[in-house]
């Protein structure tokens, strides 16, 4: 299951629902680029540890862009930003989310695990399991 950052961002802030969400995951990964927008939020050294020491504890798996995410992350883009108003880093999520998982088990790539559903409704491929925080 792929996290979106909204929800990593909940666990962060104590929210209950959200901590048992991740905690119920048998897998737990992240784009790289959350990892990067979380990194953003921190405001000093010890929020930044806090949040290596989160992700640690947790055992995200932290999924690099591909040449292949990227590209289909740029063909969306072009594809949807002007009619969905969606942005770069939806764009790479999305993308990164469609390659994960297995082709043969399911033709919509990994689950994302997001409170912000409607930021990904218009992207085929893409699994949508909604949070509610």
């Amino acid at each position: 299951m792929l996290i979106d950052t909204d929800v990593l961002i909940w666990c962060l802030r104590g929210n209950e629902n959200a901590v048992k969400a991740v905690d119920a995951l048998p897998q737990r990964t992240i784009s790289v680029v959350t990892r990067m927008e979380l990194t953003q939020g921190c405001r000093n050294k010890a929020e930044h540890r806090l949040l290596r020491s989160f992700l640690n504890d947790q055992a995200i798996k932290i999924i690099a862009l591909t040449p292949e995410i990227g590209f289909r992350a740029d063909t969306w883009m072009e594809q949807f930003h002007l009619p969905h108003g969606v942005g770069v880093i939806d764009c790479l999520i999305a993308s990164t989310a469609s390659f994960l998982g297995s082709p043969l088990l399911t033709a919509l790539g990994s689950p994302l695990l997001t409170a912000n559903a409607k930021h990904f409704r218009c992207f085929p491929m893409i699994n949508i399991r909604k949070f509610v925080p």
